[in-house]
């Protein structure tokens, strides 16, 4: 009866080991498959990092272009602080007058504004009436100046962000007024003749001086603005086909030409007369030919 029992329990503990492992192998192997899945996952990621990304953007610009917080070494000095942003927009007309509005807004004001359509390329089809129908392709462009309180200069540039789709290109400069200064100062110099007077220098000085302590008020911002090309179409005259439809009639024309050889024929004469010594010449040198022919020869 010992046996028996022993024999069970013996039974009982193999049966429980076998178990044990049994449920153990599932789990190592489920462990090294997200292991795997991991390595495979992390393999892809850096392959596309690696990779040229070929979706074409319809839009590429940043969340915020210019840090709106100042430090405290900027905060304890006078800085000229400039700032140059080209973008392109959707129109630079409408764009141009929301700058002007943000600019008005920010208590600022424009300096400069010039807006250009280049004419890139030029087609041209006729039609009837002596007329053409002309199709250019243009590129607008718009640059625009403006200059805005120096502590708003950051929350401004922030605020083009709307009005662009590309950003191209963006500067930022910072210098202290004494800097500034000094090389305004002595590009003053440079361009200032030895012989010009005291009062005259120190004139140019004092107005150097207040352009910049403007320049520390107002920050300057440039502004560049493109536009995607567009075609537009215009009614043109051609002035051949004007002048050929408002001309004479075939028989006023031949008649013309009648007239016009006729007198072609008279101007020659008139030519042919003009030269009247050189048939002389010809005369002349004829007569000696025939006179010195016989001595000639017998001399031969």
């Amino acid at each position: 009866m010992n046996q028996k029992i022993s024999a069970l329990i013996l039974c009982s503990l193999l049966l429980n080991g076998c178990s044990k492992k049994m449920e153990e192998a599932p789990a190592e192997a489920s462990t090294e498959a997200v292991a795997a899945d991991s390595a495979v996952s992390m393999e892809s990621e850096a392959k596309a990092q690696h990779e040229p990304d070929t979706t074409p953007q319809t839009e590429q610009k940043p969340d915020v272009i210019l840090n709106t917080q100042v430090n405290s070494a900027e905060s304890a000095r006078r800085m000229v602080r400039e700032a140059s942003v080209d973008f392109t927009a959707t129109d630079v007309i409408k764009t141009g007058l929301a700058i002007d509005q943000l600019t008005y807004e920010a208590g600022g004001f424009v300096e400069l504004k010039n807006i250009d359509f280049q004419v890139l390329d030029t087609q041209s089809q006729s039609i009837s009436d002596g007329k053409i129908r002309v199709f250019e392709k243009v590129n607008p462009v718009a640059q625009i100046v403006v200059r805005v309180p120096s502590e708003k200069a950051a929350g401004f540039v922030n605020q083009l962000l709307p009005l662009m789709y590309f950003l191209n290109q963006q500067q930022y400069s910072a210098k202290r007024y004494e800097l500034k200064l000094l090389e305004e100062k002595i590009a003053q110099t440079q361009s200032v003749s030895s012989d010009t007077r005291n009062s005259q220098l120190s004139e140019i000085a004092r107005l150097t001086q207040m352009e910049v302590q403007d320049r520390v008020r107002y920050s300057t911002i440039s502004l560049i603005v493109n536009q995607p090309s567009t075609v537009r179409e215009r009614i043109d005259v051609d002035v051949d086909a004007v002048a050929r439809l408002n001309g004479d009639s075939f028989w006023k024309r031949a008649w013309n030409g009648v007239q016009y050889g006729w007198q072609f024929v008279l101007d020659l004469l008139v030519i042919l007369i003009t030269v009247w010594p050189l048939y002389l010449i010809v005369l002349i040198l004829y007569v000696l030919y025939r006179v010195l022919k016989p001595f000639l020869s017998k001399i031969k």
